[in-house]
């Protein structure tokens, strides 16, 4: 369900959750000023970066460059959903949560009829492992035997067997005091020609279970030929397949690892992890989405793709890879021999086959695939693959690495590094240097004195040390700090606009902008300051301009060199 909780309720959370004391309970703080200052949680690091401030209720961190408020700080620490978050902190601050403000047309679910279904969902998975141990489910129990299994797994996962009759979890759930149009809305039990029946028939069942232990849905796996051969909870209000991932109660535990193992299925997981391995995840019966990623990547910095080896798993692992790199994680893929599945070669191989596994980068695992279909013992297929290549290595951003595939590529095709480098579209050596004017835009996102003025320009107004009036949206260059500055003009809390964010890098921008330090205690020396910023910003403009007006000048026309010339003279008299 969408819908959001009052702004009046969320203010008072904040203010009975001061972000020092929630901070203070994962990392030791010291105060200087206004600030706390302590190691970041968030990356090792030996002196302190991590700053708090007391009075906007932020953190940043000067060296990772993470940041938001007490909301976006327990979803970090604790790797929850923004809901979940909102509640732990209720829950601190001895808070009732309300209902969600639903939107027009909206059908609205209350808070205990969600927590029923967390309920029914509890009671179904314990269902479905009790039958998994009687006559009933003694199909189940050979087949999670027959695929390598010990009851010790089994009880690890809370597997389990659905009953092959058309309402025995339904009739088991009613006796418990669940009514049949809850267990239709939680994915449980469905109707047709008004009669109730259960969702899974016969079928193995494995839990899936989010960072907090609660149980969301189900995968269940058919025996024998009965289709679909895996059938998922379908989306319900609690269940959203895109945005969850398999095993995610263990990871949440591992964060010392680093990475996750990523896999397509709930068997691959579950047989990965009997043989030791961890961080493995799976997805839940899609492709991998755009919101899988961004969930994993508040878990980790880095993703291992470990998909099946044959032809179907290798170009999933392609599209995996874009994914993964859109939402800025970095990734690496496992390449199984012999079109093995995770599971068959840990099974053989055991957790050091595993760990002695290549794990290539994004991009020499896009070179690997860019043979397949070609005979490299021809010309023709290796030019095909060098043109394939130069196309990849086109796209790389970081010029040392780029550097090491293309002496590679050198020595795999016998083509000559000017000729690739001429595909690739390169600069070579020697060749004219951009204008100035493209150069200042490849470094618009590095620090500059401009964009510290516009930081200064922003703490200031957040902390009402200046007129709103004495600035305007477009004295601030980056699109963040536009929207920021409107926000704050309009006299709205910071702290909302944060929370807003989604995208990691644009948060950090926000709230970097609002840790500008040290602030001026008098109002007069804050004037002071944004009075020096704003004439740094428009100075700073002006040269810009000027250097366009000289790279035009160089390839204008007669007519259009003399307006040009009179534009900047214009600017130069006014400086």
């Amino acid at each position: 369900m969408s819908g959001r909780l009052p702004d009046a309720w969320m203010s008072e959370l904040r203010s009975r959750n001061s972000l020092e004391e929630v901070v203070s309970e994962y990392v030791p703080l010291k105060q200087k000023g206004r600030r706390f200052w302590g190691c970041c949680p968030f990356h090792n690091e030996k002196t302190a970066s991590f700053s708090v401030d007391s009075e906007a209720q932020l953190y940043y961190c000067f060296g990772c460059h993470k940041g938001g408020t007490v909301i976006n700080f327990v979803m970090e620490m604790e790797r929850l959903e923004f809901m979940d978050a909102v509640r732990l902190l209720a829950d601190r601050a001895h808070m009732e949560l309300p209902e969600l403000v639903s939107t027009p047309g909206e059908a609205r679910l209350t808070r205990d009829e969600r927590e029923r279904m967390y309920d029914a969902n509890r009671e179904a998975a314990r269902f479905f492992h009790s039958l998994l141990w009687t006559g009933e489910g003694a199909g189940a129990l050979n087949y999670l035997y027959d695929r390598g299994l010990n009851d010790s797994d089994i009880r690890r996962f809370g597997l389990g067997a659905s009953p092959g009759d058309w309402d025995g979890l339904l009739r088991h759930l009613k006796e418990q005091g669940f009514e049949p149009e809850l267990l239709e809305k939680a994915g449980l039990a469905n109707r047709r020609d008004g009669r109730w029946f259960d969702m899974f028939r016969g079928r193995v069942m494995f839990p899936i279970i989010n960072a907090q232990g609660r149980v969301l849905g189900f995968g269940g796996r058919a025996m024998g030929d009965a289709q679909p051969k895996y059938l998922n909870t379908a989306e319900t209000p609690i269940f959203n397949k895109r945005q969850g991932l398999y095993a995610l109660n263990f990871a949440h535990k591992e964060r010392a690892v680093g990475h996750l193992v990523l896999v397509e299925g709930y068997m691959d997981t579950v047989s990965l992890r009997k043989y030791g391995v961890q961080g493995v995840v799976a997805t839940l019966g899609t492709a991998l989405t755009e919101e899988q990623a961004r969930l994993m990547k508040r878990y980790v910095p880095e993703v291992w793709i470990s998909y099946d080896g044959d032809p179907p798993g290798q170009k999933a692992a392609l599209r995996a890879l874009d994914i993964l790199e859109q939402q800025g994680l970095a990734a690496k893929v496992i390449d199984y021999p012999g079109g093995m599945d995770p599971d068959d070669f840990v099974k053989a191989n055991g957790l050091a086959g595993f760990e002695a596994l290549p794990k290539h980068d994004a991009a020499s695992y896009r070179l690997l695939r860019a043979k397949d279909d070609l005979d490299m013992t021809t010309q023709d297929g290796v030019t095909q693959y060098a043109l394939r290549a130069c196309a990849i290595l086109k796209k790389m951003k970081n010029p040392v690495e780029m550097e090491n595939h293309l002496r590679r590529l050198v020595s795999e095709t016998g083509y000559d590094r000017e000729i690739l480098l001429r595909q690739i579209g390169a600069a070579q050596p020697g060749a004219t240097p951009p204008p100035r004017r493209t150069i200042r835009r490849a470094q618009e996102a590095a620090p500059t004195d401009t964009l510290v003025a516009e930081q200064a320009l922003l703490s200031l107004l957040a902390a009402r040390r200046i007129p709103r009036d004495m600035v305007k949206p477009g004295d601030f260059s980056l699109p963040v700090h536009v929207e920021l500055a409107e926000w704050l003009m309009a006299d709205k809390p910071a702290g909302t606009f944060i929370e807003d964010i989604e995208d990691e890098a644009r948060r950090a921008q926000a709230v970097g902008a609002l840790s500008y330090t040290p602030l001026p205690p008098e109002r007069e020396d804050a004037v002071r300051l944004a009075e020096d910023c704003l004439q740094t910003i428009r100075a700073s403009r002006a040269d810009a301009r000027t250097d366009e007006i000289v790279s035009e000048i160089a390839g204008a026309s007669e007519a259009q060199k003399q307006a040009l010339y009179q534009q900047l003279d214009a600017m130069l008299r006014t400086d």
